[in-house]
């Protein structure tokens, strides 16, 4: 049991905790094992519940809840997800709000074997981020570095996945019910959680949510309370989805600090979203696992036709289908582009506009594909154009998404072909880590200069000809932040949105457009990040969500192209009916359905 006398001993030390002298008797006269149908000081109803209707108690979900996170840190030792953390610093604006001051970003492959270590899929993967900071001025760095010597990705971000690690549980936390509410259409049990041990540095503190089905965690919030002097408490709010049935996997985290104390005078703030995906991609790239594989009519001895002879054209577009397929597969397979599926369908709506109405006629067809990374940037990859997921979030209208499709189509209406180098297999076995090093897709200048060109007459016969300010103020709030946001806009794959301070990329039609108005509520060049494509954790699907269009009170609400906070809507799991009628005639057809 902790004191009054102990909590001033912990402020003195350097953390805010005499609050626990009003809390802490509280906190103790509830009873553990309360009935959680009921509030926690209300007495038992006369007539008791019986078996099939009594909720559980508050033991029997806790213990519970304990023996699935202990279970779930066993199962992530065999996946490697993607990890993705971008941070912005910020400074308070008097009418923004606040305003990002400059960026981190990182990628990597997380393995949840030891010590939680990843692989980093970035050019010069850092083994700190202390390194990843960059030669920036040391007023903006000094934040950041004080927060990333925490050595997030081996300690602190492993702990920002679980509360506890594999003992969180009742014999080393108290958990005190709060109330029932549902995170989307998933109820939950809401409980605040302080360690036993309240002197243990590094224990969580804060609330988690308990699904009430299975009693598995799928959300907490707070922090690890640390030496103030030592390491700052960094706050955050981490996210669960469920996956598969009964499986919940951590899919979000967002971090935030208003006024992080670090030396003796100085604070910090800052927000980070990290997102997860890609625990399992076996099916990634058209791979297939060899007992699924069959052969129709294997005992039928039919020979497949010949094919048809091809023209030298023709075998020359087949060779660099090849290559186009080869680079696709392999990044799909590196869990970076997301699967075929029905937002892609979103974006090949829009280039068949710019194609028809500009009579183009292009073989093999043109098709989309999305990239699943935060940073702005788009590619053509032989006839498949491919855009970040990051840039389809933050572009506020159809006239600005076909002005980037119309850049990529200009580059294949123009011939500049993909390097059929990448037709040899060889040239794809690689450590997926290194996707983006061997894979070098850039354009040159010349070819640059061309399809800026070239995009611009597209825009301007397509249906898209009235809306083309609309485009232009995008790129002027891309040109704004520049130096701002320098990894929002550094491409994994494709060219450079800037060259010496110049926006290279459609620069006459951000020269057509009209001033950009920060505070003009009216005016929406840009939308906050992360707001339009739902990425599926488990293994990498996107689909497409338009949230209702809600009144901006102010500009502080515009926040163009930066983070906000999490908040999925949670829903429990339902397999695919297409899906598992597929399943099960594949099952049948293998003599694994019948008696």
């Amino acid at each position: 049991m902790m004191s009054c006398r102990n909590a001033r001993k912990l402020k003195k030390g350097g953390s805010s905790l005499t609050w626990l002298c009003h809390l802490w008797p509280a906190l103790l006269a509830i009873p553990l094992a309360v009935s959680l149908g009921l509030p926690a000081q209300q007495s038992a109803p006369p007539a008791p519940l019986t078996n099939a209707t009594a909720a559980p108690s508050a033991n029997v979900v806790l213990d519970q809840m304990s023996a699935h996170e202990a279970q779930l840190y066993d199962q992530l030792e065999e996946m490697t997800p993607r990890i993705e953390t971008y941070m912005q610093n910020l400074r308070p604006d008097p009418q923004l709000g606040e305003v990002p001051i400059a960026d981190r970003y990182y990628l990597g492959i997380l393995h949840f074997k030891g010590n939680f270590n990843t692989l980093s899929f970035l050019t010069e993967p850092p083994a700190h981020w202390r390194q990843w900071i960059g030669p920036l001025d040391d007023r903006i760095t000094a934040p950041a570095r004080r927060v990333m010597d925490l050595d997030v990705f081996k300690e602190s971000f492993a702990r920002m996945l679980f509360p506890g690690a594999d003992h969180f549980d009742r014999q080393h936390f108290r958990f005190v019910f709060v109330r029932r509410e549902f995170l989307g259409a998933v109820r939950c049990y809401v409980f605040d959680v302080v360690p036993l041990d309240v002197h243990d540095k590094g224990s969580f503190w804060g609330r988690i949510w308990v699904e009430d089905q299975n009693n598995v965690l799928v959300r907490f919030n707070g922090s690890f309370w640390q030496d103030r002097y030592g390491h700052p408490d960094l706050h955050f709010d981490s996210w669960r989805e469920n996956v598969r049935p009964g499986v919940w996997m951590p899919a979000y985290i967002y971090a935030e600090e208003s006024s992080l104390g670090y030396g003796l005078f100085r604070h910090a703030r800052f927000q980070a979203q990290t997102r997860l995906w890609g625990y399992d991609l076996r099916t990634a790239g058209h791979q297939q696992e060899l007992t699924s594989m069959s052969v129709e009519g294997a005992d039928l001895n039919i020979a497949a036709p010949p094919p048809a002879p091809m023209a030298p054209v023709e075998e020359t577009r087949a060779w660099e289908q090849q290559a186009e397929e080869n680079v696709l597969d392999r990044l799909e397979k590196s869990g970076l582009l997301a699967p075929e599926g029905p937002a892609d369908k979103v974006l090949d709506t829009v280039v068949n506009n710019l194609i028809i109405t500009n009579k183009l006629t292009i073989s093999p067809p043109v098709r989309c594909r999305i990239l699943l990374t935060t940073p702005l940037e788009s590619v053509a990859i032989g006839h498949t154009i491919v855009l970040s997921r990051g840039l389809i979030d933050s572009l506020p209208n159809e006239a600005s998404l076909a002005a980037m499709l119309a850049h990529e189509l200009a580059h294949i209406s123009l011939g500049q072909r993909l390097d059929t180098r990448y037709a040899f297999a060889d040239r794809m076995l690689f450590a997926d880590q290194d996707s983006f090093r061997l894979l070098d897709l850039q354009r040159t200048p010349t070819e640059e200069a061309q399809a800026n060109a070239l995009a611009v007459k597209l825009l301007t016969h397509s249906p898209y000809k009235d809306q083309l300010a609309q485009a232009g103020l995008f790129l002027r709030q891309v040109d704004a932040r520049r130096k701002t946001s320098p990894h929002l806009f550094s491409p994994h794959l494709g060219n450079a949105w800037f060259s010496h301070d110049y926006l290279t990329r459609l620069h006459a039609v951000e020269a057509a457009a009209p001033p950009l108005h920060q505070a003009d509520v009216a005016q929406i060049a840009a939308l906050p990040l992360g707001g339009r494509l739902v990425v599926d954790p488990w293994d990498g699907s996107v689909s497409l969500e338009t949230p209702p269009a809600e009144t901006l009170l102010s500009a502080r609400e515009k926040m163009p192209l930066q983070l906000t906070p999490f908040f999925p809507y949670l829903k429990r799991y339902t397999a695919d009916p297409k899906a598992a009628a597929s399943s099960t005639v594949a099952k049948a057809a293998s003599g694994g359905g019948g008696q």
